[in-house]
């Protein structure tokens, strides 16, 4: 018997009590490639249809000696026995009426006897085909179905982690309000803020090429890379040169990160901001613009090292205002004329002097495009740094507060000293840190050393070996000319100058010290003449801020060695 492509081990059933006819019809289609078997009355073609045969297609003859076509057509779909093979019903009957009857009760096709033989194998193999065809198609969707499906899940995993991913990396923080509006499932937007060691606030907004999960999976390295570092207490400039380096190695070329990277000093009230490929910041107060944070960088991830710019800008802070920080989305969004949002429409909401400034920005950009669905990930952050300030000092006064206590670990010494140019790159504190951390000492611990340690290394350098003062930042420039005098004489340093840091650990019966020593090149410097006091226990600048800290503190003549002793309260 020959076999048809399209209908391998499945078959035409001819339903026919004329054994004569019914035999044509099989051998006919048979020399046509198809497949057949034949059921002489209704009940012999219900028994090979209950049988569960492959049946791609019935050719019935409507007069049968034990009932019609249309019976047996009604009793297969009324037991739902067959997944609705096409019917092609024989008959003499070429009544109107009748016809339709036959079509409504479900028949694909109709053969008025005597049957043309050639017709027939047209409209069989035309039905035949198309059984086929929608075969292909069920499976197609069966297939579909199943990788939606899997997507689906898929995507619902990795969402789960993404997400989880930003919380763990994110800290809730008083004067800190972010909005963030993605375009699809995945935000190639990410906003963080975290708390540092020694008490500052480093925010986080971050742009990835694209929207969605490829956007999302490239931010993915940034979010880590700034929440070890931040907590390792390492300056922006370095976590954004760690975090270019890695988007450099790891990920395509054409793929990259716009960012912009604010750290608060809580103790020296400053700012320092780093802006690659974020649209301008603002920091306003009642309406006006007090400071511009232009992008004067390229976007992470562009180029390599030796060409890659970390320097910051940065500025007191004068005790008032907010820092307002948005990406592209909210610009370059168009209404259906196909205009920008921009940022003239910023500055002009700025300077309505909202009381809600980031709600303000979000219902203008509703109404202005008619919807809040947008084809870019949009993101508005607002910073207040008076809050921030607040709210920082009073996690870290929670941290300290919570005292520690330390498994015996032993006695140990660490020591470092740095030479010449490289004092102005490299950062003591968080590697002291970093090293204090490998031994497990405990958190509330670290930051009590890291503040202690930053206050003793910051001085040294710039008072000590720089020989800078305070004083020069009371005049309305001041800051801007002691950071300009700062970098002149970083410079300026030889291999003459150093700076060293001493760590000993003694365990004893009572509780474990830690012994902190800082000695320096310079000539000497009186911490006394730069102290500033202040009302919290373990706030203030130089050696106020040391002593509060501290259980003994000794400043050795001529005032470029100090040491320090830290145990628990």
């Amino acid at each position: 018997m020959n076999t048809h492509s399209n209908t391998s081990l499945r078959y035409i059933l001819v339903v026919d009590d004329d054994e004569f006819l019914s035999e044509l019809f099989c051998h006919f289609l048979q020399n046509k490639g198809f497949n057949t078997r034949s059921a002489q009355s209704m009940a012999a073609a219900m028994h090979i249809v209950e049988a569960g045969a492959e049946i791609d297609l019935i050719l019935l003859d409507y007069q049968l000696t034990d009932g019609n076509g249309l019976d047996l057509l009604s009793n297969i779909n009324n037991r739902d026995l067959l997944q609705n093979p096409p019917v092609i019903m024989i008959s003499g009957n070429d009544d109107t009426m009748f016809l339709e009857t036959c079509f409504a009760s479900g028949i694909a096709d109709y053969i008025i006897k005597p049957v043309n033989l050639s017709l027939l194998a047209l409209k069989v193999s035309a039905l035949i085909n198309s059984v086929a065809m929608q075969r292909v198609i069920s499976q197609q969707n069966k297939e579909l179905e199943r990788f939606k499906r899997e997507a689906e899940r898929e995507e619902s995993i990795a969402k789960f982690t993404y997400e989880y991913l930003l919380r763990q990396n994110n800290q809730d923080i008083n004067g800190v309000s972010m909005w963030l509006k993605s375009s699809s499932s995945f935000s190639g937007d990410i906003a963080l803020s975290k708390v540092s060691p020694s008490g500052d606030l480093y925010f986080l907004l971050a742009d990835a090429t694209g929207h969605g999960l490829s956007a999302a999976i490239t931010v993915m390295p940034v979010v880590s890379i700034f929440n070890s570092m931040v907590a390792k207490g390492f300056h922006i400039q370095r976590i954004v040169t760690e975090i270019n380096k890695k988007l450099i190695r790891d990920t395509p070329e054409d793929r990259f990160v716009a960012a912009i990277l604010i750290q608060m000093h809580r103790e020296r009230k400053e700012i320092d901001v780093w802006n690659g490929g974020i649209p301008t910041a603002y920091w306003v107060d009642k309406g006006n613009v007090l400071k511009e944070f232009h992008s004067q960088h390229m976007a992470l991830g562009i180029l390599e090292d030796d060409m890659f710019d970390a320097n910051v800008i940065s500025c007191d802070f004068p005790g008032h205002g907010t820092i307002i920080a948005y990406s592209d989305g909210l610009i370059e969004e168009m209404n259906d004329e196909g205009n920008s949002f921009s940022s003239e429409r910023v500055a002009e909401l700025v300077k309505t002097n909202a009381t809600d400034l980031q709600s303000a920005l979000v219902r203008a950009l509703k109404d202005y495009t008619g919807r809040d669905n947008y084809k870019d990930d949009v993101s508005i952050c607002m910073l207040e740094p008076s809050k921030i300030f607040e709210s920082c000092g009073e996690k870290l006064r929670d941290t300290i507060s919570r005292g520690f206590v330390q498994e015996n670990i032993g006695d140990f010494s660490w020591s470092v000293k740095i030479s010449g140019r490289k004092i102005a790159s490299c950062e003591i504190p968080p590697l002291c840190n970093q090293f204090l951390q490998y031994f497990e000492i405990s958190q509330s611990f670290c930051h009590v050393i890291f503040l202690v340690v930053s206050e003793m290394v910051s001085n040294a350098i710039d008072h000590g070996i720089l020989k800078l003062s305070s004083s020069m930042k009371a005049s309305p420039d001041g800051f801007s000319v002691y950071l300009g005098e700062r970098e002149k004489r970083l410079a300026q340093l030889t291999e003459a100058d150093f700076i060293e840091l001493d760590l000993v650990w003694k365990e004893s019966e009572m509780q474990p010290t830690l012994e902190v020593s800082v000695r320096d090149s310079g000539c000497g410097y009186n911490f006394s003449s730069e102290t500033n006091t202040c009302d919290l226990d373990f706030s203030g600048r130089g050696l106020q801020l040391i002593r509060n800290l501290a259980q003994t503190v000794e400043v050795h003549p001529p005032g470029n060695f100090i040491k320090a002793v830290i145990g628990p309260s």
